[in-house]
């Protein structure tokens, strides 16, 4: 932990903390936040595995808190939000801290930039994107189109290089014409590199799962930045619904 932070987060993820993406994750965080990443190691060769874990996330959540006497919790991972109903209150409860994961998060920053209607990028399976989108319908947002990902395997993401994802992206959202976003969901993915980038090209907010969680548990933890450089919604900081 660094000893000058005022704020300490800990994030839980369901693979191994040492995947390249969380590098440009922690070039987000200002000065005085510092972050505990954590791996709970139970994705193995499907993200299925991750169902009926809800139990395991709780211990592991109380291990970190316990250990490194965190002011909030990150739960990386739509796959493990889906699959465990329920996951955020219920650890929530366990802790006594605010916790946030990718789901809520996202949904929570697109409904502060006030969007409706997205193109959403994954490397998931089908069924697993008809799950997604059906949390996003519920809150009310729509997805326009949603490009399948020709290797769906764990961490197929991490192949893809930023141009050509800056490539997909754009020709996904131009199919979709009357998107008013992107959404990247998958962190193996790492938008962050070509947020700012995608925003001026396209002139549409951007949300992708990590600055959506840092922005979402540092809002619920009263905390406001400004943040160059990875779109709108880290640079203006909306305020969060309660």
């Amino acid at each position: 932990m660094n000893e000058t932070a005022k704020i300490h987060i800990g994030l839980l993820t369901p693979e191994s903390a040492n995947r390249s993406h969380f590098e440009n994750f922690k070039k987000l965080l200002p000065p005085e936040i510092s972050m505990t990443f954590e791996g709970l190691n139970l994705l193995r060769t499907s993200r299925y595995d991750l169902e009926g874990k809800s139990d395991e996330v709780i211990k592991r959540a109380l291990e970190l808190h316990r250990k490194n006497l965190v002011h909030g919790i990150i739960i990386t991972g739509a796959p493990m939000v889906i699959l465990n109903p329920g996951l955020e209150t219920k650890v929530s409860q366990a802790v006594g801290l605010p916790v946030v994961t990718a789901v809520s998060a996202a949904i929570a920053a697109l409904k502060a930039l006030s969007t409706k209607k997205l193109t959403l990028m994954t490397p998931f399976d089908e069924a697993m994107n008809t799950r997604l989108k059906k949390h996003l319908l519920d809150a009310g947002i729509t997805v326009l189109s949603c490009p399948p990902f020709e290797d769906q395997t764990v961490g197929a993401g991490s192949k893809v290089g930023p141009d050509e994802l800056f490539t997909r992206a754009e020709k996904a959202f131009t199919e979709a014409r009357e998107a008013d976003a992107i959404y990247f969901q998958g962190a193996s993915l790492d938008p962050l590199p070509i947020i700012q980038r995608l925003e001026e090209k396209l002139g549409v907010p951007v949300i992708a799962s990590n600055p959506a969680m840092l922005w979402c548990i540092l809002s619920r933890l009263g905390y406001k930045y400004s943040i160059s450089g990875y779109g709108r919604l880290l640079a203006s900081w909306p305020e969060i619904e309660s």
